[in-house]
């Protein structure tokens, strides 16, 4: 079996050569070929799936899983796949039990192998989440440098430029299983996680795809909604929550998925089930 190791080099955390020694010894047990690309400055790291292998192991953030899954849909590539987590929140890794760098060799190693589904949306896809208006541009409105520097606490900080100094709503078209809606929305989200922005959602919410809607509201109130959604579970009876495998939205609001920016202001969100194969600790959907 050969295992190819994407490492993308800009993430927050850094991997030494000493961990690198440490996988290659670890891992080797299972693999017989360990492959690790040197990504040149000009690519990409999801530009290197098509290197033939059984198992891609992403060393990066929410990010780099974003771009190394789509790339595999896009191309039509099946394969095994795992993490070493090393972004800023790592919600998408987290799903799967993996935390620490010796935590996720343990792992990878008991190649426990559980389906997931990814959601394709226009031409593209994405893995966990997608939201639109509000607050949702901050995962990718922030500075690489700031992230480094301050982690999660950058994000949280740019909360406030959001709060005073953006359009608090934006009016959304929705249809869904035969139903239309055309209203103003403060947030429209959509999470199939049990984290979002290194917060971990209520029970109820996590690993559950739902379209939620945040009934307009003024900034200071829409922010204050959203964070007690997201910690506590809590939605107030104007808001909506719907459960639906397909749905279109029209929007003059910013698209964000997988804390990426979508760059359509027209699109169609559609589940794959059990698309993915992905050596977890957990057991999920």
């Amino acid at each position: 079996m050969k295992l190819l190791v994407l490492y993308n080099k800009n993430s927050n955390k850094k991997i030494s050569n000493k961990k690198f020694d440490y996988l290659k010894k670890e891992l080797g047990e299972i693999y017989d070929e360990i492959e690790i690309p040197d990504i040149s400055s000009d690519k990409k790291t999801s530009d290197y799936v098509t290197i033939p292998c059984d198992t891609i192991l992403i060393i990066g953030g929410d990010g780099t899983i974003h771009d190394v899954i789509s790339n595999m849909l896009r191309n039509n590539i099946n394969r095994n796949l795992c993490f070493i987590p090393t972004g800023t929140c790592n919600d998408y890794s987290r799903n799967f039990g993996y935390k620490s760098f010796k935590n996720s060799i343990k792992i990878i190693k008991e190649n426990n192998i559980v389906k997931k589904t990814v959601y394709k949306i226009n031409d593209s896809y994405f893995n966990y989440g997608f939201a639109s208006g509000g607050i949702s541009m901050i995962s990718y409105d922030v500075k690489e440098k700031d992230k480094r520097k301050a982690g999660k606490l950058a994000y949280y900080f740019r909360i406030l430029k959001y709060i005073f100094k953006t359009p608090a709503n934006s009016m959304y078209e929705i249809k869904y299983d035969d139903k239309i809606i055309k209203d103003n929305y403060y947030l429209v989200l959509a999470v199939d996680s049990k984290y979002l922005g290194g917060f971990k959602l209520r029970k109820k919410l996590r690993n559950n795809f739902s379209l939620i809607l945040f009934k307009k509201r003024k900034r200071l109130k829409g922010c204050i909604s959203f964070t007690s959604f997201i910690l506590f579970g809590r939605l107030p009876k104007k808001d909506k929550r719907i459960f639906t495998d397909k749905f279109y939205i029209k929007t003059d609001g910013n698209i964000n998925v997988d804390g990426e920016l979508f760059d359509s202001k027209e699109l169609e969100v559609s589940t794959l089930n059990n698309h993915l194969n992905i050596i977890s600790k957990i057991k999920t959907k």
